[in-house]
């Protein structure tokens, strides 16, 4: 038989005389509580976010599923998820000082629309109704946990008044919390610290801190179990005549595509995998809020103020990124749980804590920022009087991050090579779209001198310096695209030489070269191989193993002269 069914029929049906009653005893506790409050000097203040015992030890960790066992409504489910997502924002992180003491809805603060909270589950006088801020039991029993094994004081603690089945309050390790005069509220007397996280599976909560008594001399009291009690489930009771009865809600889970990069393998693989609920931003979809006109105005105008403040290029790139992660979390809504993400945007998404409680594939334009600034590094050893190697440079706050979040991520979707690699058993390979085949009209004639085309900026990431020390003492012509360019080249007996376009390169070249240490868009390469000329380059530039193109690794000149000599193109 249903345990929810079974529930219905043995607990007696709240009445709208009961709710009011309830309604002005929950206003003059609140009301007393607070004068209380604020005639105590030593009431719970709120605690900032710090790192000073970021590294202490783990006094105590508590972990348990978000998603119940029983059938429940998925939407009061993505609710609860909301509502924990908002309360991590204001205790994660957050150390508190020896003898202060610690509120927990002093720190949370109240649970309203306004400020974030959805729709939840919660348990009010023997029914489980939907309800505002519904589900942060589930933080302050973790909470509660933690504290007792961690060895804090419990200065305040209230039993939820029904125990649900395989609940905590069956060992009496639960606490429940109602604005704001059923509080959970906690000292000690060492500095301790409150870590808590969120997967799309799981809640993880740890309390750090320094203390003279060992970890283990403080286990938690095995409590007898307290008898489980049925209660109503307003979803799925079936009681129609209840006031408080809502029936199952209609909403659907669904997945969000964000494509705020064009790619081509982008958009094939939103083809290949959208869903009918699905809702798609960009190509494809709706319109980006920030292609609104007012909105690329305001964009144009900040650039070229950032510039003329004299703002690095990189700067003024990631203050945008950060417009278009606000953008993003603007449009995100309850059942959106399922998510396609940008990784230019993760990191704003991971710090701000929207990505808590979700499932997310990382749509990857680029290397990792840390493994990205590592190969940069290498470029700088082999080449340190080369300034442009040195401005590609993250703050390390968001390097770490973007980091989180990868290791968060349940796929990155990628075509490249390199970062398929990086990313093991959670890569999603998606293939390169390859252009249409170039004619061959323009190459050199046989006996002529090679033409090797650098399909890149010529730059020293992209590898220029290798190249031209490569065939410094070859009679070669070294076709070069617009754009930036390093100064000072010399190309020894190589001449170089300006195409006026990609595709020019490819009509009169005998080979195309890319020794670059960084590549994460190897277009030109694509087509090259789409053409049938000869290509060489690293394994930076993500191509995978099945085209046709020779390797050699970065910084190794030496190699990249025996690949040219064996392909007859001037090594």
């Amino acid at each position: 038989m249903n345990t929810v069914a079974t529930a219905a029929t043995t607990t007696d049906l709240p009445t709208r005389r009961e709710a009011l009653v309830f309604a002005c005893k929950a206003w003059g506790l609140r009301a007393l509580r607070a004068l209380r409050d604020a005639a105590d000097p030593g009431r719970p203040r709120r605690h900032p976010r710090a790192n000073t015992l970021a590294q202490a030890p783990v006094l105590a960790e508590f972990d348990s599923p978000l998603w119940p066992g029983e059938e429940v409504d998925p939407m009061l489910v993505a609710g609860k998820l909301q509502n924990l997502r908002q309360a991590l924002k204001r205790l994660d992180g957050i150390e508190v000082a020896p003898g202060a003491r610690f509120g927990f809805w002093k720190q949370v603060g109240r649970a309203t629309r306004r400020r974030g909270y959805a729709i939840g589950r919660e348990l009010r006088e023997g029914c489980l109704i939907p309800a505002i801020g519904g589900g942060l039991c589930q933080l302050s029993n973790a909470l509660y946990d933690g504290a007792v094994r961690a060895g804090l004081t419990v200065l305040e603690r209230h039993r939820h008044s029904r125990v649900l089945p395989g609940s905590l309050a069956e060992q009496d390790r639960d606490a429940t919390v109602f604005w704001n005069y059923l509080d959970l509220r906690l000292c000690a007397p060492f500095a301790w610290r409150l870590e808590v996280e969120m997967d799309a599976q799981r809640l993880r909560l740890r309390i750090r801190g320094h203390r003279d008594v060992d970890a283990v001399s403080w286990p938690m009291a095995v409590s007898p179990r307290r008898p489980a009690t049925p209660s109503n489930d307003c979803g799925s009771c079936g009681q129609y005549e209840c006031h408080r009865h809502t029936g199952p809600s209609t909403g659907r889970l669904r997945r969000l595509w964000w494509l705020q990069e064009a790619w081509p393998e982008f958009s094939a693989a939103l083809a290949a995998g959208r869903g009918e609920d699905d809702r798609v931003f960009g190509p494809g979809g709706r319109r980006f809020p920030a292609q609104a006109p007012w909105r690329r105005a305001a964009q144009s105008l900040s650039w070229r103020y950032g510039r003329w403040r004299g703002r690095a290029l990189p700067q003024v790139r990631l203050a945008q990124l950060r417009a278009h992660a606000r953008d993003l979390a603007g449009q995100l809504q309850l059942q959106d749980l399922d998510l396609v993400l940008p990784q230019s945007l993760l990191p704003f998404l991971w710090r701000d804590g929207e990505l808590a409680g979700r499932r997310y594939a990382v749509l990857m334009t680029a290397l990792p920022m840390r493994v990205l600034q590592d190969e940069l590094d290498a470029a700088v050893r082999r080449h340190p009087q080369v300034r442009s190697l040195r401005d590609f440079r993250a703050d390390e706050t968001l390097i770490a991050d973007e980091w989180q979040a990868l290791q968060a991520a349940e796929t990155w979707w990628s075509p490249h090579a390199r970062v398929l690699a990086m990313a093991g058993e959670r890569g999603r390979a998606l293939s390169w779209a390859m252009p249409a085949a170039v004619p061959a009209s323009g190459r050199a004639s046989a006996g002529a001198r090679p033409r090797l085309f650098f399909p890149a900026s010529p730059l020293a990431r992209k590898g220029i310096l290798e190249l031209l020390e490569a065939v410094r003492d070859r009679d070669v012509e070294i076709l070069l695209p617009p754009g930036d360019s390093e100064r000072g080249l010399d190309p020894g007996r190589a001449t170089l030489r300006r195409v006026d376009s990609y595709r020019h390169g490819l009509l009169q070249a005998d080979g195309v070269v890319l020794p670059a240490w960084v590549e994460h868009q190897p277009r030109a390469l694509l087509g090259a191989i789409a053409a049938g000329l000869p290509v060489v380059a690293t394994p930076a530039c993500g191509l995978p193993a099945s085209l046709p193109w020779t390797p050699v690794e970065a910084g190794d000149v030496e190699g990249l002269r025996r690949a040219l000599r064996a392909l007859s193109m001037g090594g």
